[in-house]
């Protein structure tokens, strides 16, 4: 255990979590994989955490489960990168990959009027993800199913960290040997049909790889989205984003930590 980390991590429990309680479970869920720890892990905490506004406190579910969502979550709100330089206050957030729900909640406090909606297919990031927006007293529609070019079914491999489950037999993104399970998978049409929504103000895609696969075929309703912000994963990268920008009325892709930004180029009059 690194003795410098251990004391910048206590430093910034005492900095963002209100209560000794909640320092002493964070503590225990950022070091659950350590011996000495592990005693003291009961494999899921719920902690308070209190950030600056419009962020304020948040309430959150973890599992202790190899640091994955410790990772997603320092991502979310520690690094913020999701504080993305829009333009405008979007209307309507379709969240890709929504895993545990920490972005779905940084975007609902950042845009507090936006209807979001999250697509998730793994079940246990879906129960994480229904339990932490409830505990938050967030309204977001959740689709337990993967995106894909066509409505039907697909496999997904399963990643060791849970961040990292991808569709299988794809050629982009981590290669993985795990178990598959089949999920449910929906188009872009056809959950805007169930929302009812005409546009897209900002789409959130972080789907390990399949991007290359969604933003490649069928894609007519590009049209109907002003803002995407993206990981790109192994196979796809800032050319195939200038292409996109390109054939699709984006500006130039926008590199910003953790994440890229593609923002629709306003028509002149």
């Amino acid at each position: 255990m690194n003795p410098i980390a251990l004391l910048n991590n206590i430093n910034h429990s005492i900095k963002v979590n209100p209560t000794w309680g909640d320092r002493w479970s964070r503590l225990i869920w950022l070091y659950s994989n350590k011996p000495l720890v592990k005693p003291f892990s009961t494999g899921r905490h719920q902690i308070n955490f209190q950030y600056a506004s419009p962020i304020d406190k948040i309430t959150l579910s973890v599992r202790d489960n190899g640091g994955s969502d410790a990772f997603i979550f320092s991502e979310v709100f520690d690094h913020c990168y999701y504080n993305l330089p829009l333009p405008f206050q979007p209307k309507t957030i379709l969240d890709l990959g929504a895993n545990a729900g920490f972005t779905a909640i940084f975007f609902a406090r950042q845009y507090p009027s936006a209807e979001i909606a999250c697509v998730e297919p793994i079940p246990g990031n879906v129960e994480l993800l229904c339990k932490n927006l409830e505990l938050n007293n967030i309204q977001a529609q959740v689709f337990q199913s993967a995106i894909a070019v066509t409505d039907g079914f697909l496999e997904m491999e399963l990643d060791a960290n849970d961040y990292g489950h991808k569709v299988a037999g794809i050629e982009y993104g981590k290669k993985l040997t795990g178990k598959t399970i089949q999920v449910e998978a929906l188009s872009i049409p056809t959950l805007l049909q169930k929302l009812g929504w005409n546009r897209i103000s900002l789409l959130k895609i972080d789907i390990e790889g399949y991007e290359a696969v969604l933003l490649k075929d069928n894609c007519d309703w590009l049209s109907l989205v002003d803002a995407i912000c993206i990981e790109c994963h192994e196979g796809y990268g800032e050319a195939d984003l200038q292409y996109l920008a390109k054939s699709w009325g984006f500006s130039s892709p926008q590199l910003l930590p953790g994440t890229w930004l593609l923002l629709r180029v306003e028509e002149s009059a």
